[in-house]
């Protein structure tokens, strides 16, 4: 059978969920821990292994960047083969996944975020084995590369809210497998060989671009097995609440967001290329930016 081009797979996935109702604007990048360029897979933390409701990390913004909630990219990996759900579309399959936002500790443990999207997204599947790969099982990324999993992003669009976001705040993925999650399927599926990715390269933690990880030994965790938990349960189990031990492992995940001009002096300099509308268009040129100051279109 001929092996899928990675290129082939991501190019395939961008096509399916990059569709949005709003003009794309590029946003400006305040948080990025993903990879660039991002390896064949990455190490990555299981839902249904580790009986895993919402995995996260609490981070900082960019200081003097804008605040508008743009989009928050979660790095995930996707280990289940078509090959043995033939049943589903050959692009991948469908899944629900939902990203919080939290202002702090507390109310990440009362699970009581300040913002939440809910949203169903194509996963794409693993690539078939390549027998030339050791013991067999792994798909070869590059003459020298064979990885168990697959790694690809998800996205989440946060324009809608209409959310301006703290300088601080804690972020979580939450999503449900067979047996584990806030609302188990009792099903089995692919989405238990489903994980999120971290911020780790050949085993090397890359730490962000662009912003600051609060913590960087730090995760924000909720697994019911005590024993998981680096402190061996005793800040509770089955709550979204810190864990320690992750340095070079924190879930990886970028974030852009917006500004929008409130003067016609804010459009002047080039300052236009970065401001977009009400609705997230942008701007041609400085005439219409000053123009929308004016009129509001």
């Amino acid at each position: 059978m001929k092996q899928m081009s990675l290129a082939f797979v991501l190019g395939l996935f961008v096509l399916l969920i990059g569709s949005s109702a709003y003009a794309q604007a590029p946003g400006t990048a305040v948080f990025n821990s993903i990879p660039s360029p991002m390896p064949g897979n990455v190490p990555s933390q299981g839902y249904q292994c580790c009986g895993t409701s919402e995995l996260g990390d609490e981070i900082r913004l960019e200081a003097d960047t804008p605040r508008r909630a743009g989009n928050l990219t979660v790095l995930m990996s996707s280990w289940s083969l078509h090959s043995n759900y033939l049943s589903m579309p050959a692009a991948g399959y469908e899944h629900p996944f939902t990203i919080s936002l939290y202002a702090d500790q507390a109310s990440a443990l009362a699970r009581s975020p300040f913002a939440t999207v809910t949203q169903t997204s194509v996963v794409p599947w693993r690539p078939e084995a390549d027998p030339t790969c050791a013991g067999g099982t792994a798909w070869r990324a590059s003459p020298t590369q064979c990885f168990n999993g697959f790694a690809f992003t998800l996205n989440f669009d946060l324009r809608h809210l209409n959310l301006d976001l703290p300088d601080q705040f804690i972020w979580g993925l939450a999503f449900n497998t067979n047996t584990w999650g806030y609302a188990p399927l009792g099903v089995s599926g692919p989405y238990e060989s489903l994980n999120v990715g971290t911020a780790n390269v050949d085993g090397a933690g890359v730490p962000p671009s662009v912003g600051v990880d609060v913590e960087p030994d730090v995760a924000y965790w909720n697994t019911v097995h005590a024993s998981l938990y680096a402190d061996g349960g005793v800040g509770g189990v089955g709550v979204f609440r810190p864990d320690t031990n992750w340095a070079g492992y924190q879930p990886a995940a970028r974030l852009t967001t917006f500004a929008m001009p409130s003067s016609t002096h804010e459009c002047k300099n080039g300052a236009w290329a970065n401001l977009v509308r009400a609705d997230f268009s942008p701007f041609k040129n400085q005439g219409a930016c000053v123009s929308y100051v004016n009129t509001g279109k």
